[in-house]
């Protein structure tokens, strides 16, 4: 392996300085002897090269996000170099980066803490929002009990006035009965 350390620059201007290492192995001591009198100092200078190129193609949100994938195609992509050296490149990782400018670095610190803020109140507005849709939901279920209720008790009390009319008929026709009986037809 091999460590690193060079500056690049993104798309939209923003100097870092990136740390990391190769991986790589001799794969054909001849051939290696052959093509270069110095392998690492090739390897080297090749991959920071590709890196750079690969590096100045994006903007600083886009390296963030993606430093991976671009270390990986910095060496993936460029394998004959590596072949016709005689060695192979495993991987390429970039450790850490951070901005050489201290002026963009703290301006950067302020738009990650910003965003990570953002974050947070986004976080708590959903959590708010969760609890208040739960409560929504508990008193729509409330409501339609309460309903339930109400129709329930109306029913009863229909029930209730029917037998009672009944009852007050039963004894208005026993009442009438009775009159007859005592009151002759004329």
């Amino acid at each position: 392996f091999m460590s690193f350390e060079f500056n690049c620059r993104t798309s939209d201007n923003v100097e870092l300085i990136l740390e990391g290492t190769f991986f790589w192995q001799v794969v054909d001591v001849p051939l290696m002897v052959q093509s270069t009198g110095d392998t690492t100092g090739d390897i080297c200078a090749h991959a920071r090269s590709r890196f750079i190129q690969l590096v100045s193609q994006v903007n600083l949100q886009k390296f963030m996000n993606e430093f991976n994938e671009i270390a990986r195609r910095a060496h993936a992509d460029d394998d004959a170099f590596y072949k016709q050296r005689g060695v192979t490149i495993h991987s390429l990782e970039v450790t850490s980066f951070r901005c050489a400018d201290q002026r963009t670095a703290d301006i950067l610190e302020h738009i990650v803490q910003e965003t990570t803020n953002r974050m947070n109140r986004l976080s708590q507005q959903e959590s708010e929002n969760e609890v208040k849709m739960h409560k929504l939901q508990g008193d729509i279920e409330e409501a339609k009990a309460n309903k339930e209720l109400i129709e329930i008790k109306n029913k009863n009390a229909q029930e209730l006035a029917e037998v009672d009319g009944v009852a007050e008929a039963k004894k208005v026709l026993a009442f009438m009965e009775t009159l007859k009986e005592e009151i002759p037809s004329a």
